[in-house]
């Protein structure tokens, strides 16, 4: 099942709270956000059911990337091998 990269945000700071303590939410340890404009928010990491649950209760989610497929991909980037064998005598 994918995993997306989320924004929740909510004017009531209890509802944030509630994300772990209700919801069991795996959140960021970045901590909390507040803007005047749209409330508290946070980055989590939820499966699409999670994320359907917390619309219902009334959160914005902000869906980003699936972090499996992204991860996937970023690991294409890593060498092989050990760069720092000597491949013969210097």
């Amino acid at each position: 099942m994918p995993r997306n990269r989320i924004t929740i945000t909510s004017k009531d700071r209890e509802a944030m709270l509630d994300l772990i303590r209700k919801h069991q939410i795996q959140v960021y340890d970045h901590g909390i956000r507040y803007s005047k404009s749209t409330g508290h928010s946070v980055d989590a990491v939820a499966e699409p059911a999670d994320i359907t649950k917390l619309k219902a209760a009334g959160y914005d989610v902000e869906q980003h990337e699936d972090v499996d497929e992204y991860g996937k991909a970023r690991q294409q980037e890593v060498g092989r091998g050990d760069r720092y064998k000597q491949s013969g005598p210097r």
